[in-house]
């Protein structure tokens, strides 16, 4: 039988659009066994070389392009040769073992041309060479022009995007570690972008991209080594982003020990020990297999241990796992063994996983920094409330010192220099040291009323304010003015002492920072409760570039712990102004 009896012949017509080669070729001079029912090329361990033989009938009266490709791009040698009188004629060769600049054309997949002149029938046969020891799986398509080029286009929108996303994660992550300072985003900005190196290396980007067209392409040290160190890379961010070294530190240990001692085995049999890894290739596989599933087993611990602590950004990065274990297991089942064809659109089923584990781990990444700042918000309160708590504890303390103190001038030190008044006044009958311990009596008595003012609740908060007032205007070179509106006659105890510190505080301030020469007081009632407004012509500051000292804090305080409201305002050399505003 003649080679065209021998092969179905595929026709191709002005319908012609694209085809898989598989059902009407024959691999390695035989006919298809009924049992494979792959789509797709599966060479398995043993021969290095492998055919493919197919015949096409161009079915038009004008020459016909079409375009062979092939969608595994490490093959080591790619022969097109042309059956003519008999003999093959190559027609193209290229390969891994070639320079990049052998490609027929310039593509990430290799892409043969093949002319068929009108109403010719012509026979050819597709010769691969392939690594020893190791399987070869690849689909072979036959395409026109124009399908040609338009799944081009797609795959270059699809790869662009993959590659955009992956870009923005990285920068999104360096922006963070920027900030933060954390290993976390700096390593995971570092996986990404070797996830990246490794995924154009395994579709073709990469040579097409990177490498010289003088160059040939050498699986081991890029694809290999991407592989590596992103394996690597993912290992550590997951310790990192499961918090391994607080909850999971023995299985943490176990992952790097592991890691160290397979990573060193296999970048030494793929670089130093090739003809070991060569005879033993099978060996090595299930080893490397295994690990990879011991380790799949491990972090999956680590997943369901850590949810308890954190189930949204766990159940992300579990997520995004699934994807990364899906794709990879799809990948060994049909590069290894032929189980499943992965490819969509010329493009490995791992190439989309990875493009959803990416985006699943930097939504995990936005979730980490929420979870940061949450904690620092939550710290920050704390340390606000509790400043707080240490600021009343103060004041309560503040009051009560001032209460013993006061009633240690009033009781014992004024009773003590009444006793002398008498004393001296009955012995010697001196009227001028008489005058002077009743002077020193009435600063005891005024000093003890300003510490503690015992007659508040007696004379009423308003009598008290105003009296301080015209105190301060006889003692120093303020004027103040006092006025009153409506405002309540007699106050809750629990509010008076309170306020009347605030107001003295206030005065105070005026007094030794505001270089003021007019104070202006109102205490005005309202339906819903009653203000107090403190106004002085002094010297004001910037509110919002000056922090606020102890003592006006410790009136904000006092303020809030009555229930009320407490606003500052000041311009530069125009004055400030308290407001106190209290609801019944």
């Amino acid at each position: 039988m003649n080679l065209k009896a021998q092969v179905d012949t595929l026709f191709i017509d002005s319908s012609f659009s694209s085809i898989n080669l598989k059902p009407f070729s024959k691999i390695n001079k035989n006919s298809l066994e009924t049992n494979d029912e792959r789509d797709y090329y599966y060479f398995s361990f043993n021969n290095i070389f492998n055919t493919i033989d197919f015949t096409l009938k161009n079915e038009l009266s004008s020459p016909k392009t079409i375009f062979l490709q092939l969608t595994y791009v490490y093959i080591q040698e790619i022969v097109l040769c042309k059956y003519e009188h008999n003999t093959l004629v190559p027609k193209a060769t290229t390969g891994i073992n070639y320079k990049i600049d052998t490609k027929p054309i310039e593509h990430r997949l290799f892409t043969l041309p093949i002319k068929l002149n009108p109403k010719e029938t012509a026979s050819y046969q597709l010769k691969l060479k392939k690594e020893k020891g190791k399987p070869l799986a690849t689909s072979v398509y036959l395409k026109s022009e124009q399908t040609f080029a338009k799944d081009n286009t797609i795959q270059q929108i699809i790869i662009g995007a993959y590659f955009g996303v992956s870009l923005l994660s990285v920068i999104f992550s360096l922006f963070i570690f920027s900030f933060l300072r954390k290993s976390t985003y700096l390593i995971y900005a570092a996986y990404i972008i070797f996830l990246g190196l490794f995924i154009s290396a395994y579709i073709g980007v990469f040579s097409q991209i990177f490498l010289n067209e003088n160059t040939t392409v050498n699986k081991y040290t890029n694809y290999v080594v991407f592989s590596e160190i992103s394996l690597i890379l993912f290992a550590l961010f997951s310790q990192k982003i499961l918090e391994a070294k607080t909850y999971t530190p023995k299985l943490k240990k176990t992952i790097e020990v592991l890691l160290g001692i397979v990573i060193i085995i296999r970048l030494a049999i793929h670089f130093v020990f090739t003809h070991v890894f060569e005879n033993a290739v099978t060996l090595f596989m299930k080893i490397w297999y295994a690990f990879f599933i011991f380790l799949i087993c491990i972090i999956i611990v680590q997943i369901v241990i850590y949810y308890k602590k954190n189930n949204k950004r766990t159940s992300l990065f579990a997520l995004a796992y699934i994807f990364m274990i899906l794709g990879t297991m799809a990948s060994i089942l049909y590069h290894s063994y032929g189980i499943v064809n992965t490819y969509f659109y010329d493009l490995p089923l791992l190439f989309y996983t990875s493009f959803l584990e990416i985006l699943l781990l930097t939504f995990t990444v936005v979730f980490m920094v929420k979870d940061i700042y949450d904690e620092r918000n939550t710290l920050s309160e704390k340390i606000v409330l509790q400043e707080k708590e240490n600021l009343t504890a103060f004041i309560k303390g503040e009051d009560q010192e001032r209460k013993r103190i006061g009633k240690e001038l009033h009781d014992n030190i004024g009773s003590q220099l009444s006793y002398l008044k008498r004393f001296v006044s009955d012995t010697f009958k001196d009227e001028k040291v008489t005058e002077t311990i009743d002077t020193i009596c009435n600063d005891v008595r005024n000093l003890s009323h300003e510490i503690s003012p015992s007659d508040l609740t007696m004379v009423g908060f308003k009598d008290s304010v105003e009296d301080l007032a015209k105190t301060l205007s006889s003692q120093t070179s303020l004027k103040i003015n006092f006025n009153s509106y409506q405002f309540p006659k007699t106050l809750d105890d629990s509010i008076v002492t309170p306020l009347y510190r605030v107001i003295q505080e206030a005065f105070n301030n005026i007094i030794k920072h505001a270089n003021a020469t007019q104070v202006d007081v109102q205490l005005m009632g309202l339906e819903d409760g009653f203000t107090i407004s403190i106004e002085d012509d002094g010297n004001g500051f910037d509110v919002l570039n000056t922090k606020n000292g102890l003592g006006i804090k410790n009136m904000q305080s006092r303020v809030h712990q009555i229930g009320g409201t407490f606003a500052l305002d000041s311009i530069p050399n125009k004055g400030t102004s308290v407001l106190i505003s209290i609801p019944k």
